[in-house]
């Protein structure tokens, strides 16, 4: 896989790319303390803002694999009883967050595109008892629910992973219900970038290579249908791999 991260973005297909990074998180799954390329695990979550006590409280299999980009105000949307989805769930940590906030009425599913990540969540839920969770190994734009099945969607820095956004954002659209809830952490740029540095898939990897500007962005997200899109705050941390890179809190609705 390493010898692809030097291919030039427009010599390899959408399916290869989301193949690559399929691999990618199966290494943060099954080789959590190796070098990544990009922060990763406690150390990272501690200082994004994910809360101590708790994260002292939780197994290392959760905690180990956290790949996100920030700590999701998502959680302040779920009520008890939603149905909730995170969209590239990892390991679960966000999903273990979640299912506190729904309790045992509510109900929250994981998707993901690795397959190690899928078998890491589900141990990892079933380890902790959670029988609130589900978590399905799926694309991000081919969504294993039904229409209009989910109160709150979450997600922790996947669109800018995802060749085809629009396609990922129609079917989060799908599968919200109406007045639900579409809250997530994403890395926009402040500019666009000059094509020269982001040429390649370890462009990719590095979130620049297939991010948006955070104008384009939002109005991505409204062209899909999604309604009140507003961007509630940004900020820089080590998941910025460029200076033009932040990390941005959206939150929208549907009709």
């Amino acid at each position: 896989m390493d010898s692809m991260h030097d291919t030039p973005l427009d010599k390899i297909s959408h399916e290869e790319l989301k193949q690559l990074v399929g691999q990618k998180y199966g290494k943060v799954a099954t080789c959590p303390l190796d070098q990544h390329g990009f922060p990763t695990g406690r150390p990272f979550a501690l200082a994004v803002g994910y809360p101590k006590g708790k994260l002292d409280t939780l197994p290392d299999s959760l905690v180990e694999s956290f790949a996100g980009v920030n700590y999701p105000l998502s959680f302040q949307e779920m009520k008890p009883g939603n149905v909730v989805l995170d969209i590239g769930c990892g390991a679960g940590m966000d999903l273990y967050f979640a299912s506190q906030k729904v309790g045992e009425h509510g109900k929250v599913y994981g998707v993901d595109i690795s397959e190690e990540m899928v078998k890491k969540a589900r141990n990892n839920m079933q380890n902790l008892n959670l029988t609130n969770v589900e978590v399905k190994l799926a694309h991000s734009d081919s969504l294993p629910l039904d229409d209009g099945f989910v109160d709150v969607i979450t997600s922790n820095g996947i669109y800018n992973l995802s060749p085809d956004k629009k396609a990922v954002l129609k079917e989060a659209y799908r599968v919200l219900k109406s007045k639900g809830v579409i809250c997530f952490s994403e890395i926009v740029l402040k500019q666009e970038l000059e094509q020269e540095i982001r040429k390649s898939v370890k462009d990719w990897f590095r979130c620049i290579g297939g991010a948006l500007t955070q104008d384009k962005f939002v109005a991505l997200m409204e062209d899909v249908g999604f309604e009140n899109v507003k961007v509630l705050s940004t900020c820089r941390n080590a998941r910025c791999g460029h200076e033009y890179a932040v990390v941005a809190i959206i939150k929208a609705h549907k009709r």
